[in-house]
């Protein structure tokens, strides 16, 4: 393993597993993971961890980092302060989005990352993370007995329009 994270840029539907690949990015780099919500900090924030960021690799060649949830509520000018941290290597960028990242994040930012564009989970995809959360559940100290007859599946796959927290949540 190299552990050598690019900058990235996800986007997709919501309950497509964005968030979820962060999370297993996560647990297998040494990097520290940093995450942010758009919609909470500014640029202050944001300058305040790259210093951090800066200082811990100084300290213990450890690189982080940020990921950026709703990177499409950013300013241009949030957006841009990431630039030179970006190129200098101080941070790795990683950010999800539910909006067209051409349309919502600047040109700079996209030519810095790459972008992947993931699609709404399929029936069958959808079948696993039923019987997965099923399984969970009944392997629990306290085992919860579900019951679930075939229409009642189908329906809450249906219902959940490729989105596995819907149909998560509705289970």
């Amino acid at each position: 393993l190299t552990d050598k994270v690019s900058n990235i840029i996800l986007s997709g539907p919501p309950g497509v597993g964005k968030t979820t690949l962060v999370e297993i990015i996560s647990t297998y780099t040494r990097a520290v993971m940093i995450k942010l919500n758009a919609v909470l900090i500014g640029i202050k924030d944001l300058k305040n961890q790259i210093v951090l960021a800066q200082e811990r690799w100084k300290k213990s060649k450890r690189k982080t980092i940020i990921f950026i949830d709703e990177v499409h509520r950013f300013t241009s000018s949030q957006q841009d302060a990431l630039l030179p941290s970006i190129e200098n290597g101080t941070i790795t960028f990683i950010g999800a989005t539910t909006e067209n990242p051409s349309l919502s994040v600047n040109k700079a930012l996209i030519s810095r990352s790459r972008v992947f564009i993931l699609q709404p989970l399929n029936e069958t995809d959808l079948k696993k993370v039923l019987n997965r959360v099923i399984a969970f559940y009944k392997g629990l100290e306290k085992p919860l007995e579900i019951k679930i007859e075939k229409d009642a599946i189908d329906h809450l796959i249906n219902y959940s329009s490729g989105d596995a927290r819907n149909l998560i949540n509705a289970l």
